[in-house]
């Protein structure tokens, strides 16, 4: 402390003179100067290894540092456009330029020789030049293969006492039933009272068993459901007494009955879990036909609990998995062997039979160590053809075990605070005690989806990609469609760049309906001609006219392939996105100009119009019977809220070609901002205020001029009442407006409903 004290006192006194010496002697006035605590630090440069430099306080992002390096590396060759850059400066791989097969078989010919190592269509690489990731991937795939493998047992390591012990023969309880002279046992009866405190003792005591422990410590399900099972498989099942089967089983479930004598956390743990026996002739007295030979009737063998004392799981969206004891089930003639809960089997039942295993017949692949319930699986059929999230549904059925595993802990503990008791049983672990065994993976769900969607075990006998086939195949046509390429398909598209698709070309009908959808690797007419031409020889299809985003371009093309009786207009949509995309939205004006360009394009019609403007006054338009006067409506109309809210009881007419392009005239002098040499009339456009740049980027006068050639092919090929679609309104509607739609708004609103397995894409 001296020595600090010491140099804390030097440095006052230093400070002290040099203050003194800086003040002119005449005056000896101390003049404190006060620093700027808004002032930004200098920066010191690096004077040790200890101080942190300016190059270190730089950070690059990934994308930063690679065009860093290819910067440096600089490109070997001359690129051409679209080529993409390697880190080493090189031009990235591409299969239709440096693959000779692929560029062959671009070009209709077929070499027989192997694809490129580089070459994604390669089956030994797969497009990956390093060994080590193919390594990997190898060894990633045995480890799918190998995890979703049902569980089996084998002997081999099982000694010689284990076998001894498991093959004594067991001492069968005589089970005796009183009847009573006057009254008839009911079918269904309630479980009573002592019974379920003697399966929750007997459960209790098989779990402190360790040598109960040691065999089944490797088991699938826990061990409190374990030995639940084998309760009720010597209670219940094995005495082959109908009476008690009804009584105990639901269908084919039996629920964990609960117990508020026991205290046992392992029993309080399954409670009100469900026990399955999928048994279809003792259950339900069914004769299953052998769905190979189809001959002769399949019979019981022995079921996967009897024999390894395995409990197949279910897995669901409202709690813990659901476990089965599944009987295997064999032909006497073919000797083929099946699983009571196999797909194959499950599509031969009658409904009332199949309704009672809780899963759809076309996810109980057998090829799987687990199922998904039907709950879930409606779920993720709405979910996987929009997004493909696997990893999604993967963890919403692990956290149903998780919530489930939070609930009964709260309660079993707060029972017990309940009841003050002194001594308290810790409650089971989640992992390795209440969760056994894991849900699958994303991976695995979609590999499960797509399997199903390609099965035709079910009832109807035809796969959901076959079916969608026909329904599309199925859409009719009798006055408008419209065929556009869309990009946003192809995103969650799986083998993208396996097949090198880049677009999809599409078909929309006069309903909204997808009449044709194909994947092409280019936007050109030759990779869709062949659906085109396919399209146009369907009987059913006899459209009037048609919409393009490109006419009058191919238009020849299009009066070979559907006849020149059909009409080619533009499309009012594409016409009008052309010129908005290269406005700047953030201008001040931009709402003003749009509603500028809409009037410039079309008007409503009058009557739609009138009748509209009658409603909004009189106040029938809303809820709340708010009456609009002339501001408030010329407000509304000055922005989008307008066109969202009542666009749908107004039909639009076009302006026609002349009175078109002196309107589209007149927009682009009203809003543009520099005056050009050639043309007489003023700009009237300005800046914006807040960042000083025009309404009009570098490519406005090119679109607009392009929209303006192209006025006269957006004409309604039809009259008017043919173009729309009316919805009538409800008779007790106060307002009494019809509702429109448009053939060609159908076909934007069909882009977005589009699905990566709903749609069968023609590779």
């Amino acid at each position: 402390m001296a020595q600090n004290d010491g140099s804390l006192l030097a440095f006052v006194k230093l400070t002290n003179t040099q203050s003194i010496m800086s003040v002119p002697k005449p005056t000896m006035v101390s003049i404190t100067k006060i620093t700027n605590p808004y002032k930004r630090a200098q920066q010191q440069p690096a004077t040790s290894k200890t101080t942190m430099g300016p190059q270190s306080q730089r950070r690059l992002t990934m994308n930063e540092r690679t065009h860093k390096m290819q910067q440096q590396q600089g490109p070997t060759k001359k690129l051409k456009a679209g080529d993409q850059l390697t880190l080493t400066g090189e031009r990235a791989f591409d299969p239709l330029k440096d693959c000779e097969k692929c560029k062959a078989k671009l070009g209709g010919r077929d070499l027989h020789r192997g694809h490129h190592p580089l070459c994604w269509n390669n089956r030994r690489t797969h497009g990956v030049a390093s060994k080590v990731t193919l390594e990997s991937i190898a060894e990633s795939e045995r480890l799918r293969k190998h995890f979703s493998k049902p569980e089996v047992f084998s002997s081999r390591n099982i000694t010689k006492e284990a076998a001894a012990t498991f093959f004594v023969p067991r001492k069968l309880t005589a089970t005796t039933t009183t009847t009573s002279a006057t009254t008839t046992p009911s079918t269904t009866t309630t479980i009573a009272a002592s019974e379920v405190d003697d399966l929750c003792d007997a459960v209790s005591a098989k779990v402190k068993d360790e040598a109960f422990c040691k065999e089944h410590e490797k088991n699938r399900a826990p061990l409190a459901m374990v030995a639940f099972a084998g309760l009720v498989v010597e209670r219940i099942v094995r005495p082959n007494n109908g009476i008690m089967i009804k009584k105990y089983f639901q269908g084919l479930t039996m629920e964990v009955p609960p117990s508020l004598a026991c205290s046992d956390p392992h029993y309080h743990s399954i409670i009100g879990q469900k026990l399955l026996l999928v048994d279809w002739k003792k259950m339900f007295n069914l004769q299953i036909p052998c769905p190979s030979c189809k001959t002769t009737t399949l019979s019981n063998d022995r079921t996967n609990f009897s024999k390894n004392k395995i409990l197949f799981p279910i897995f669901v969206l409202d709690g813990p998995p659901q476990w089965c004891m599944v009987m295997s089930m064999k032909c006497n003639k073919c000797k083929a062997r099946f699983d009571s809960n196999n797909s194959e089997i499950l599509c031969k039942l009658p409904a009332y039979a199949m309704s009672a295993y809780p899963v759809d017949s076309k996810y109980a692949t057998g090829n799987n160590n687990s199922h998904i319930g039907r709950d879930a699986t409606n779920v993720f059929d709405l979910l996987l053809p929009t997004y493909g999230n696997g990893d999604l549904c993967s963890r919403m059925l692990y956290n149903a075990i998780n919530r489930s595993y939070i609930e009964k802990a709260a309660s079993y503990y707060s029972y017990h605070i309940e009841k003050e008791s002194t001594t308290t049983t810790p409650y089971v672990e989640r992992d390795g005690q209440y969760i056994t065994f894991y849900p699958p993976l994303g991976d695995a769900i979609r590999d499960w989806y797509d399997e199903a969607s390609n099965t035709s075990h079910n009832p109807w006998g035809i796969s959901d990609h076959d079916r969608h086939t026909r329904e599309i195949q199925g859409v009719q046509c009798h006055s408008i469609f419209a065929q556009d390429h869309t990009h946003e398909v192809t995103k969650n598209y799986l083998h993208k760049k396996k097949i090198g698709a880049e677009a999809l070309w599409d078909v929309s009908t006069e309903t909204g309906e997808i009449a044709s959808a194909v994947l092409v690797p280019t936007t050109k007419t030759i990779h869709f001609s062949h659906a085109a031409i396919q399209l146009s020889k369907r009987p059913s299809f006899n459209p009037t006219a048609m919409y393009s985003d490109t006419w009058p371009c191919k238009s020849d093309y299009w009066s070979l392939v559907i006849g020149r009786h059909v009409k080619g207009r533009l499309g009012l949509f594409h016409f009008i996105q052309r010129i908005m995309k290269t406005l700047r939205k953030k201008h001040v004006d931009y709402f003003e100009a749009i509603n500028a360009l809409l009037d410039a394009v079309y008007y409503y019609n009058q009557e739609d119009y009138e009748a509209l403007l009658r409603a909004l006054k009189n106040g029938t338009m809303s809820s709340s019977s708010t009456k609009y006067t002339d501001d408030d409506i010329s407000e509304m109309k000055a922005t989008k809220t307008f066109r969202q809210r009542y666009n749908k009881y107004l039909r639009k007419e076009i302006r026609h070609p002349l009175v078109l392009r002196s309107k589209l005239e007149e927009w682009f002098h009203r809003f543009k901002c520099s005056e050009s040499t050639d043309q007489s009339r003023p700009a009237r456009g300005r800046l914006d205020p807040r960042t000083q740049q025009p309404l009009f980027t570098a490519e406005t006068k090119v679109k607009w001029a392009a929209c303006k050639d192209k006025a006269e092919y957006l004409q309604d090929p039809l009259p008017l009442e043919r173009m729309y679609d009316t919805i009538r309104p409800h008779p007790q509607s106060p307002h009494g407006l019809n509702e429109y739609f448009l053939a060609e708004e159908n076909h934007v609103l069909s882009h977005f409903i589009y699905s990566w397995h709903t749609l069968p894409i023609v590779e």
